[in-house]
């Protein structure tokens, strides 16, 4: 079929297909100020207190779309590219009391996003190759922060990993989040009950 429901803890999600393209529409995002500090998120990316975009610009947030994420925007792709989380700082300032993780992100032109999301396990740091709800969630924060609309942001990510991911992200004038991108088949088989 070209639609599905996913039926998920978050209610039904809504995805269509084009092809091998597959779009996903967001809940609509609650957001939440974040409690660390300006220096202490640099700390714990492993940049400088100036690669973390000033907060009066570009805030950091708690974002949820259906997944509640920490955004962190900064200063520039080279910060995106030089991000090397620490495990326990991840744990302390990056946690919701559930789960912890970031996703950074900075411009790399008109209408483009470069991304990384990373997450704690087993005392090291993982990445995320591709994060549809982290992208549903940039959808979030730029309504959050009173970006123009509509928004349309083709996203990078996966590059550091060498699993390279883009996504379509958008975000209608009606305040309407989508994640878009393609998807490749690795398997297929019958279960028989």
């Amino acid at each position: 079929s070209d639609r599905v429901t996913l039926e998920m803890q978050v209610g039904i999600i809504p995805v269509a297909a084009d092809g091998d393209v597959w779009t996903l529409e967001a809940n609509a995002p609650r957001h939440r100020a974040v409690a660390a500090t300006r220096a202490e998120l640099a700390a714990m990316l492993g940049l400088d207190e100036a690669d973390v975009a000033p907060d009066s610009a570009a805030p950091p947030l708690w974002v949820d779309t259906g997944s509640e994420q920490l955004l962190i925007p900064l200063a520039s792709t080279g910060a995106v590219a030089r991000a090397a989380p620490r495990a326990d700082l991840l744990q302390t300032h990056g946690s919701n009391e559930t789960r912890a993780m970031a996703y950074v992100f900075a411009p790399s032109g008109p209408g483009a996003i470069d991304a990384r999301f990373f997450f704690p396990k087993h005392g090291s740091v993982l990445e995320d190759p591709g994060t549809g709800s982290a992208g549903a969630n940039l959808g979030g924060w730029l309504l959050a922060t009173g970006a123009a609309l509509p928004q349309q942001l083709s996203i990078t990510q996966g590059d550091a990993v060498g699993r390279p991911c883009r996504l379509a992200l958008e975000v209608t004038a009606d305040r309407r989040i989508s994640v878009s991108g393609r998807v490749v088949e690795l398997g297929r088989g019958t279960v028989t009950l």
